[in-house]
This record gives C-alpha cells, structure tokens and sequence, in this order.
C-alpha cells in the first residue's frame, strides 16, 4: 500500500485571522466554528501550522486538516518526516472527540519554544490533526430538532419504494427533541420495567410475560406504508466503511468497503503519506481498554492441519495438528526457498488461513503494556471510568483498518461515559477483582451457588451459567483472571425477575446529575394515526458526551495521554561504527543500527499485511573505493522499541583516510547517516 495526494485551501476569512478561542465556555464546536478555530491557528502560526481540505464528505462539508511542523535550519520536508496522525469524530455524534482534538492543537502550538519536550517533537515530526472526520453528521447534533443520527448525509432508499429519505422523525410534542414514542398494541413486544415504569424492556415469554406496547421513534407515517420513520435522512455510519472486515450483509455499513465520500477521503490521505508512523483516534471505541477486536482470527488458532499432498511432500501426517512454528522449522530445515526467509505469515497465506481480525500475538505485549499504563493514568487521575462500557473495535471501522491493513499502532479513546453507582459488594461475596486473583483450584472450590449468584449480579446471559464456567476452567479452557476481563466487558441483559434494567444507571444519573433533564417523561399525545401514544424517553446524544460544562477534565486527560504515546515515536540511529584496518588500503566496516524510541519500527501485523516499512541501508562508496563484501543496499526488516539494535559489516579496499558515508532510511523513520573515514 503506497501513498502520495495533496490538497490546498483557498484565502483565510477575516474570522479566520483573529487569535483562535480553543472553546467557547460550555459549548461544543458546531462544525463551522471548528473550520473557522483551525483557520485561525494557521494565520496565528503560520511558521508551523497548514491548513488544507482533504476533500468534501457526503453532504457537501469540507473536512479539515491542520498540519503541524517546524522547520529548523536543515530539517527535512515536512511530510518527509515521521507522522502523527490525530483523528477524530469519524461517526460524526462524538463531539468531545472533537473538542480533544482541537486541544491538542492548541497545547502542540501554544507550547512551541516554550515546552522542551513539545519543541522536540514538533523539530523532528509532522503531527497531522483531524478534528472532525464526518462534519456532515456532527452538524445534525446542533441542528432542530435534536436527533441522534449516525448515518451520514447520503441519500439512501432505505424502505426500497423508490423515493429516498422520505420518512424521518418529527417533533411531535414541540420539545425541540426527537424520543421515541410508545402505543399500546396487542402485538407489542415491550413492557415497562417492573422496577423502573419509566423504562421499557422486551417481554420474556419463557416468564409468561406478555408485551403491551409497541415502541417507534417520535414521528408520522409521511408515506403511508404503515411504518415510522423507516427511511430517514442519510444512510451510512462512516465508521462501518472501512474495507476490513466488512459486513457486506448490512445497510448501515454502505453498499461496499469505500463507498462513502468520507471513507475514499480519509484513505487517499493515508495512503498517499507514506510517513505516518502512529494513528490516535478519539471515537466512540476504547480500544485501549477494550482490546476485543472485530473476531477471532484463524491466524490466532495455534494449530493446523497441512493439506494432504502438502503433507506427503513434506513427511507430515496429514491428519496431525502442527503449529505454524513447526512448520515453519521444517520447511527451514528442508532449505526450501532458495534463499528466501520462510515466516509464520507466508506460511499461514500459503494454506489460506485469511487475514488476521485478532492483535497479532507479537503486538500484544506491546498493547498489554499501554492498557496498564492508561487504567494508571485513570486511576491517578481521579477519573471515574467505567471500564466495562468500553467498546472494543468495530467490524470495518477506521481503527480496524489503521491496524490491519495500513499496519500501524492505532489507538481511540471514547474519553467519558456515564458514570455509574458504587455497589459495595458483601464482604465474602464473589467480585471481578478477586476473581482476578484466583487460581483456577480456588475458583472450582467456590461451588456452582457462589458462581452463580456471582452470574447473576453482573448480568450475565441466561446460558452463562456455573456448570458450564466450572467446565471451561478445569479443562484449561479459560482461567479466573481471563474470566473476569470477560465479565467486565460483557453487556448487562434487560432486568427480569428483579434484575436492574441495564439502562437503569443512566436514569439514575440524569435523576441525580441533570435534574432529570436527561429523559423525557412519557406524556400523553394524540397521534393522527396511531391515536392514543406516549412520547418520551433518553434525549439525544446523554450516553456519547457530557454536559459542555464538564468536559473539561476528561478532555485533558486524554490530550495529555496522547501527547506522551507520541513522544514514544521509533527513533532510528546510528548508535556506533567502527572502522578496523585488515591490510593494504583493506578495512572492514561495522555499523549498528537502533531505534532509539519506545514503540518498534513496524508492527507484525503490518509485516504480515505487507504495508510495514522495511529499513533500507545505503553504503556510498567514494572514487577510488572498491567494495569486496556486503551488499551496497542492505533492509533491515525491523528494529525492537527501547533500543533494539542491529549490526551490518561490509569490507571496502580504498585509500586511507578517504571517507565513506552510510545511511539509513524509512518512510516512517526518516533518515540516519554517518560519515566514517577509513583508517
């Protein structure tokens, strides 16, 4: 995958050229002031700051870049030098992603000569800045009526009459919200929550329950086809686009990978920068507390069976599981070929064990040890997250794709949820946190009772059940540690039989918090179709973003987090060379090579997808110099974070004292050289 596109931007307006205000108090940027906040840093810094449309999304918008680079004296171009890019908003309804984004802005330019470590980083990096990926959307969340919209702005026959967006909401109640809407109806499939009336969840017919109403967004029937609101405005959710792992089998991920104006955008600017070296990503995903990814990989199973001619030739029992590391090692060892270096990953193409959807089990310590370093920051930072909300990566999502396909570290973070009540557990009760400490004989010798009210307090799904846990963890399947990262991750199921409703802790928190503001009490309305309903419900956007006024702390959480990832940027270098005399006008060079930064040159899996960088090695001969060993282009690969080092030697006959220059080079790395005299 190979990368070159460039677009300009027209003249400042006057509004663009008064000094930036990051944020107005307690507001959220409609999508015109953040075009009109990043206008103004380009005319404020104009000695490191760009600004530049990447293209239009689907409604017409333009989509922003901000690029940010000094330029000391003999510093390389700025797109020639490792990159950062920060993304944000790509689903258009994560508004605080946005607000982070500009922030890092402003902390990045605002602390340029003045910040030792923000001065270093914008020398010898270009930090890349996209504060709203899906202006189009965004624009929905300050538009009248309030209405929580996914989808972007094209236009999408989504009830399949020939007519496109013809049947949306209505504010019907005059509230300036769009709810939802409840009618009684023999047919009706909900019932009130018997702990909380104000909410509604499926009826249990295994429980003999018996549902009562029937549940619509705030809305009329606009074509008559008996349905409401089933063709609204817009068709898309962006982050569902991407080409990896698409679900070619569901509308709201677009008709196929890339279809949308935002998606094609957004891949032609990475794609044609070959020097993006690390994504961040503020969304709706945690991907750092959420490590799930979009599936398990066949590449992740650690056994597999070698086709049965395969087998013959290679003296394999075509019946017998192999690891792909055995495999590899006997294909080595037959000096099968010519010369080539034989991988797990060429090994897994070969028998057609498909892409990866799993992290590559060589990233994941690298992943493993950003996670404890974020759930750190939390906790020392005070920040009240439930780390169990997190949402892992999406089928077709930008991170998926930054990971697995353009083969870069990629991290999002969602910066805030919904806070949620403290429960002090009994004092022998079974807790996430103790079964994390357990051994898998400690865990069996609790007893299916203790389990299973255990299940039971989470929320677990009916067929989660103790006998079959007990099962998993005596036959190795599954420790108490791994056990309990599932459960924190694991969604709660609607409240029955005196179970809390799972969307209880938002009422409580809009009750507690909002004054109640974050819902909408089910009032009585005459429906011209439907007769007697109710209208009601969550408002628009309570579980994306917090109230303008507290946004605040966990924005600068995040911006601070993501500023230290980008300081652990690969730095290559020459770390020592050495120049021996082996005879006449003969000497034998050595050069070691090293990454002087924390994250590694490459990814595996971006080895794996092919779209990893190699490091290429150039030894410059002058006149009069006669190489006699080694190659004058030599690759390396990769290089390990925290100073992973490799050696290369040649052997040169040329005059002493005459010099010889030898570099290295990478996309994603830029350049080392040294200059080494023969002696």
């Amino acid at each position: 995958m190979h990368r070159r596109y460039p677009v300009l931007m027209a003249a400042f307006t006057v509004l663009a050229m008064a000094a930036p205000a990051l944020r107005p108090a307690a507001a959220y940027h409609k999508p015109e002031e953040v075009a009109a906040v990043l206008q103004g840093y380009a005319a404020k810094y104009p000695q490191l700051a760009k600004l530049q449309s990447l293209g239009k999304g689907s409604g017409g918008s333009d989509i922003w870049l901000l690029r940010l680079a000094a330029q000391p004296q003999g510093a390389p171009d700025p797109d020639a030098r490792p990159g950062i890019f920060v993304a944000a908003n790509i689903e258009g309804v994560h508004l605080i992603g946005t607000e982070a984004a500009l922030s890092i802005a402003e902390r990045l330019l605002s602390g340029y000569g003045k910040d030792k470590a923000l001065t270093d980083l914008l020398d010898r990096t270009t930090v890349y800045i996209a504060p709203l990926l899906n202006p189009d959307t965004a624009r929905q969340a300050f538009a009248s009526p309030r209405w929580e919209r996914w989808t972007n702005a094209r236009a999408v026959d989504n009830d399949l009459d020939a007519e496109s967006d013809e049947d949306g909401p209505e504010d019907l109640n005059k509230d300036g919200l769009i709810t939802q809407m409840r009618v009684k109806d023999p047919e009706g499939k909900y019932i009130p929550d018997p702990k909380e009336p104000r909410l509604m969840r499926l009826a249990d017919p295994k429980k003999g329950e018996k549902g009562i109403y029937a549940l619509y967004t705030e809305g009329l029937d606009n074509d008559g086809d008996g349905e409401y609101n089933e063709d609204a405005a817009g068709g898309v959710e962006v982050n569902r686009n991407f080409p990896h792992d698409f679900e070619y089998d569901t509308a709201a991920a677009g008709l196929y990978p890339t279809a949308e104006a935002e998606t094609v955008t957004l891949l032609k600017f990475l794609t044609g920068r070959g020097n993006i070296a690390l994504v961040l990503n503020f969304s709706t995903e945690n991907t750092i507390l959420n490590q799930q990814q979009t599936g398990q990989a066949k590449m992740a199973s650690d056994k597999v069976k070698v086709p049965k001619m395969m087998a013959g030739f290679l003296g394999l029992e075509p019946d017998t599981e192999y690891t792909i590391k055995e495999i590899v090692d006997i294909l080595k060892g037959m000096n099968i070929g010519g010369g080539m270096e034989i991988t797990e990953d060429m090994v897994a193409m070969f028998f057609g064990m498909g892409p990866a959807i799993a992290i590559d089990r060589i990233d994941q310590p690298l992943f493993d040890e950003i996670q404890k370093t974020y759930k750190d920051a939390l906790k020392e930072a005070k920040l009240d997250y439930p780390e169990k909300r997190a949402k892992g990566v999406g089928k077709g999502s930008f991170a998926a794709f930054c990971y697995y396909q353009y083969g870069v570290p990629v991290f999002s973070q969602d910066l805030w949820a919904v806070p949620e009540p403290k429960k002090e557990p009994a004092k022998d009760a079974l807790t996430a946190d103790k079964l994390k400490a357990m051994s898998s004989d400690e865990f069996t010798a609790l007893g299916e009772d203790k389990i299973d009210a255990f299940l039971k307090e989470q929320g677990a799904p009916p067929n989660f059940n103790a006998a079959m846990l007990l099962k998993m963890v005596k036959s190795g399947q599954v420790t108490p540690p791994k056990m309990a990262e599932m459960m924190e991750k694991m969604p709660k199921r609607p409240g029955g039989d005196g179970e809390e409703h799972p969307d209880a802790y938002l009422l409580n928190w809009s009750d507690a918090a909002l004054n109640g503001k974050g819902f909408v009490a089910w009032t009585s309305f005459k429906h011209p179709t439907l007769g007697e309903v109710e209208i009601g419900g969550f408002i628009p956007y309570l579980k994306l973003n917090p109230p303008a006024a507290d946004m605040e702390k966990p924005v600068q959480f995040g911006v601070d987090f993501y500023l230290k990832l980008m300081a652990k940027l690969p730095v290559l270098s020459i770390k020592e060379t050495k120049v021996e005399a082996l005879g006449q006008d003969l000497y034998r060079l050595t050069v070691f090579f090293a990454n002087n930064g924390w994250f590694p040159t490459s990814t595996a899996q971006g080895r794996r997808a092919q779209t990893a960088w190699p490091i290429t090695v150039r030894l410059k001969t002058a006149s009069g110099q006669t190489l006699f060993s080694g190659r004058p282009i030599e690759s390396i690969p990769f290089l390990e974070g925290s100073d992973g080092t490799r050696k290369l030697e040649w052997t040169v006959r040329g005059p002493k004292g005459s010099g010889i220059t030898v570099s290295a080079w990478s996309p994603r790395l830029g350049t080392a050289e040294a200059k080494l005299v023969l002696k």
